[in-house]
């Protein structure tokens, strides 16, 4: 065997996280707007988590997930999110950062009633999840999901997209569109 090939697996991941075998017009413009802008975007939050980043000294790999919760948050643009209390701070400039928001919701009680719930590992229940994507225009972004809980979400998901790292997910319940999944980098 090649010690340069690639799982199956990882060479789709590696595909669709650049737009490539994405088929959907909406999922690809998420992948290429969100997920993977390349270098010539500035978006005026970016600023503010840099400036936390640099009060911080936090890793590279928050800043470039805060960065892209504020990307996906301007794409969706919800009217309310719930983010915990206790998630990084940078996720909270960022939200802060997002001009459409009109609500930040931090008890886990209220969660449902957000557009968003941005959550990680099993702080908000599957149950709660479930119900929530399974309302239309609802979205989730999880990281650090617990084994079996993708499968159940895209299961209840009735209609839209859900793209999935091997840690983090994004789950959006989109009217109208065929239900599809796709395995990227986030």
């Amino acid at each position: 065997m090649n010690k340069f090939s690639f799982g199956r697996l990882s060479y789709r991941r590696l595909r669709h996280t650049y737009g490539f075998g994405v088929h959907s017009p909406f999922a690809f413009r998420l992948v290429k707007d969100v997920v993977r802008p390349g270098r010539a975007y500035s978006w005026y939050g970016y600023e503010d988590i840099d400036a936390a980043v640099n009060s911080r000294r936090t890793g590279i790999r928050v800043e470039r997930q805060a960065k892209m919760f504020l990307r996906l948050l301007a794409f969706l643009n919800p009217k309310s999110l719930f983010l915990p209390l206790g998630s990084d701070p940078l996720y909270h400039v960022a939200a802060s950062a997002c001009t459409g928001l009109k609500r930040i919701e931090r008890k886990p009680k209220n969660a449902d009633e957000c557009d968003m719930i941005a959550t990680h590992n099993d702080f908000i229940s599957l149950k709660i999840l479930k119900e929530h994507i399974s309302q239309p225009g609802k979205s989730i972004v999880i990281l650090d999901y617990p084994d079996g809980w993708l499968e159940n979400l895209f299961e209840t998901l009735p209609q839209g997209l859900m793209l999935y790292s091997r840690h983090n997910a994004i789950i959006i319940n989109r009217l109208g569109m065929m239900k599809l999944h796709y395995s990227i980098f986030l």
